[in-house]
């Protein structure tokens, strides 16, 4: 009987929680900003803090001196569009370019995360860093362009500009 109501709670959480396939990004054009406060921890020309962050096989990460893009994918869709890319990328794409790739999966309830979102990121070839906890991915997260891949450039920590982008061919021209 107690597995029976596990086995039921997962396949609700799963149908209620990830969706039965991936969700399309609202398409927008690109968003580009070259001064300002895009959020409470990003602000062109100030230095983004070294985030210290675990990835998908629970091994530390960074964001450092020699990260020149961090992407962040706030969303489901967001998330979906930067893995599918990846996907077409060799295995050292990350490193070569010195991007690092941060996925706000804080929202998602823990027995979702630990039993589908992780077994499928860890297929990955790449690290993929995640904010587990809401109020430091809060710190990070744009408000006006909550539903877009973040890319975040960098000069030795240096905030340097932010892009907001839906598309594939947009996320590709930002990273590339």
């Amino acid at each position: 009987m107690k597995k029976s109501l596990i086995a039921l709670a997962v396949t609700f959480s799963l149908v209620a929680f990830s969706g039965c396939g991936k969700k399309e990004i609202a398409q927008h054009e690109k968003v580009t900003i070259d001064k300002g406060q895009v959020a409470t921890k990003i602000a062109i020309g100030s230095n983004l803090d070294t985030l210290n962050l675990k990835d998908q096989f629970d091994k530390n990460g960074t964001i450092n001196t020699s990260t020149k893009k961090a992407v962040f994918a706030f969303t489901k869709p967001t998330g979906h569009l930067v893995i599918e890319y990846l996907n077409t990328q060799g295995e050292d794409f990350l490193a070569k370019n010195n991007i690092q790739v941060i996925a706000d999966v804080s929202r998602i309830p823990s027995i979702i995360l630990n039993y589908v979102v992780l077994s499928d990121l860890q297929k990955s070839k790449y690290q993929i860093l995640m904010f587990l906890d809401e109020k430091v991915s809060a710190e990070y997260r744009n408000e006006k362009n909550p539903d877009s891949i973040m890319v975040v450039t960098l000069d030795n920590l240096k905030v340097t500009g932010v892009s907001f982008v839906t598309s594939l061919d947009d996320f590709k021209k930002e990273i590339e």
